[in-house]
């Protein structure tokens, strides 16, 4: 048989290999993480170097619990979040509603532990903040996944948005604006876990984010807004695995941590929001008639608060002349007769109303309006009072939504007119970026931040007593060689103090820091005036009883010795021997005085009580037998004399150079 050649076989062609098309690294989910938590933190590296300021007292620096380190955090977490400052659980009505905010107290007391000073806090408030701009960024990312041709840069332009405003800078450079960030990342992180596990059908990513919502709503109650957003997300973004109604099972484990928060918090400070206080500086809505603060009426009590909501808007797209503080007066009282009520009304009746109309097909857009409403709701004082007019820390969420809604409003019009659009996000994050570099040092510490800002905001009484208070603090911080040279402290502190009450005249404390002024102005008939109108504001305030007493001793010595008007110096001392009858340097002064008067019994009887308030004193055991020798009790005079040189020795030598 012939032999069969064996064909040879052609090997099979290989595909071509195709090398996957590398994108630029800021293009890549890695590199836009890294280059938005850079960015955020870097904004606020000037605060580093930053002191205590505004309520980081109230949490931390006069927090007593908060001192303890970790030792306290379980009476953190049993108490309002002012317990560790006043020590009253009393004060949990200061405010409608109380405050439970325990989560970032604790986070301070552990940072305390670790080692005390702010660098550290301000540190971590940067670090969070950068962390909380990479979860917001990874949460659009992925949502943008559910959504045709939007572009690469949606994700990215939305989160530097937000992470540049300018607002923010109250939530950042002051450390107690730490619960604000963790509240928010909480928010955010719940949203975006609950998603993820409905799009995976993996029900313990929906456990990790009820998780994540409760720790939000632990930082603070605002938190809890997400439960009008997180049902919504799910809903509006669908890719893949359950659809439909189906996906609310995933919101069920947020829900439920919603029950245990509020439980918890009623616990603690009880569910009710409370009524207002009828005190201006926590109640906004009062005004004064026939010398009572009495309700606004509901009409302007409503124009007020739209009015308010204007600002919050203008203050998004156009946050210029930033100030800390917007208590009485600083929003005024508005009528329906103002134009601003009705814009802030019907802007946000507007945008809710375009929301619910275009929200299949724009529904980043509509998000970010529902984020906008649901968290200014809750501060908004259109349901409840909240304890004031407005602040620039209550637009720290809602901003999310704004950030979210015009980078959304860029991408439509990009696609409506010109892509060159697009560059307009870049110009205001640069724009707002910058802003925020320079508000920071603003916050540096108190007397930056309240001199500052009341220069922008001269009709909060609030800021004006905080002024007053911080200049005549930083007066009598001076080495006395310099005291007269800064005098202008304590004029300009009397000027703001003195504004302060005439915005809101029974303003206890301003009179009280404006006696303190003219006392150290000498100004000793003005800062009596003063102590006696606070005490007539309330008779128990005892700071106001105990500087009244030192005016009054500081006026009498100031008559007798420099005036030699007796009559005026006995009418000081008298009055505050009446106010303490036991008080040393009282007693000192009117023995004085009786003495240079000729009233040598008098004089005895001052000098014996004064030697009475302070047995152990050898001065006053040395005028003591001083006096006794004038009035011719030597033997007597001799014995206060050996007393005084055996507590004291060498005061012989000193008051007779013998």
């Amino acid at each position: 048989m012939a032999k069969q050649s064996k064909k040879k076989k052609t090997p099979a062609k290989k595909a071509p290999i195709v090398n996957p098309v590398t994108l630029p690294w800021y293009r890549s989910p890695k590199g836009q993480m890294g280059l938005l938590f850079v960015f955020a933190v870097l904004l606020y590296a000037n605060t580093f170097g930053h002191d205590y300021a505004l309520d980081d007292a109230i949490v931390i620096t006069d927090n007593v619990i908060v001192q303890k380190g970790v030792s306290g955090w379980g009476e953190l977490f049993s108490h309002d979040t002012f317990y560790g400052f006043f020590q009253d659980d009393g004060k949990a009505g200061l405010v409608a509603g109380g405050r439970y905010r325990p989560l970032t107290p604790a986070m301070f007391a552990l940072e305390q532990q670790i080692g005390g000073g702010p660098f550290l806090h301000h540190l971590l408030n940067a670090l969070w903040y950068g962390g909380l701009i990479v979860v917001i960024f990874l949460l659009l990312k992925d949502l943008a996944k559910t959504r045709e041709n939007l572009p690469w840069w949606f994700a990215l332009g939305a989160a530097a948005l937000f992470a540049a405003h300018p607002l923010h800078t109250e939530a950042v450079a002051n450390i107690k604006g730490r619960d604000e960030i963790v509240a928010l990342l909480g928010g955010v992180a719940a949203t975006w876990l609950v998603w993820r596990a409905a799009e995976r059908e993996h029900f313990l990513g929906a456990l990790a984010g009820a998780v994540c919502f409760l720790l939000g709503c632990l930082a603070k109650e605002n938190a809890i807004t997400f439960l009008a957003v997180i049902p919504a997300v799910l809903l509006l973004f669908q890719a893949q695995g359950k659809k439909g109604m189906g996906r609310m099972t995933y919101f069920m484990p947020v829900l439920g941590m919603a029950v245990v928060f509020l439980a918890l918090r009623s616990s603690i400070i009880g569910l009710s929001l409370g009524d207002p206080v009828n005190e201006l500086l926590n109640n906004p809505f009062l005004e004064l008639k026939n010398g009572q603060w009495v309700d606004l009426s509901a009409a302007d009590r409503l124009a007020t608060v739209m009015h308010t909501l204007f600002e919050y808007l203008r203050l998004l797209f156009v946050p210029t002349g930033l100030v800390h503080d917007y208590y009485p007066r600083a929003i005024p009282v508005m009528s329906w007769g103002n134009i601003t009520p009705w814009l802030g009304l019907g802007l946000h009746v507007l945008l809710a109303g375009l929301a619910v109309w275009k929200w299949r097909t724009h529904r980043f857009a509509a998000l970010g309006v529902l984020i906008y409403l649901a968290s200014l709701s809750i501060v908004s004082n259109v349901f409840f009072s909240v304890g004031t007019n407005m602040s620039e820390r209550f637009l720290f969420m809602p901003s999310l939504g704004w950030a979210i809604a015009v980078t959304a409003a860029v991408v439509w019009a990009c696609r409506k007119f010109n892509d060159k659009i697009a560059y307009l996000l870049p110009a205001m994050v640069l724009v707002f970026g910058l802003l925020t570099v320079l508000r920071n040092p603003v916050w540096k510490d108190n007397f930056t931040l309240f001199t500052t800002d009341v220069l922008k905001q001269p009709d909060s009484a609030k800021l004006l007593n905080a002024a007053g208070g911080v200049r005549v603090d930083r007066y009598q911080s001076l080495p006395e060689t310099s005291q007269a040279a800064n005098q202008r402290l304590l004029t300009d502190a009397r000027q703001d103090l003195t504004r302060a009450v005439e915005i809101h005249p029974s303003y206890r404390n301003a009179y009280l820091l404006r006696g303190n002024a003219n006392l150290l102005l000498e100004d000793f008939d003005a800062a009596i005036a003063d102590y006696d109108y606070a005490l007539e504001l309330d008779g128990g305030y005892q700071p106001a009883a105990d500087n009244l007493l030192i005016g009054l001793t500081a006026a009498g010595k100031a008559a007798g010795e420099e005036r030699n008007d007796l009559n005026a110096a006995f009418r000081y001392l008298r009055r505050a021997e009446q106010l303490k009858p036991d008080d040393y340097e009282t007693l000192r002064l009117l023995g004085v005085a009786s003495g240079v008067s000729g009233q040598m019994e008098a004089a005895l009887n001052y000098f014996r009580r004064a030697a009475a308030a302070r047995p152990n004193d050898a001065d006053a055991l040395w005028n003591f037998g001083t006096a006794l020798y004038n009035a011719g009790q030597v033997d007597a005079a001799q014995q206060q004399f050996n007393k005084a040189e055996a507590i004291k020795p060498g005061i012989r030598v000193e008051r007779t150079g013998q």
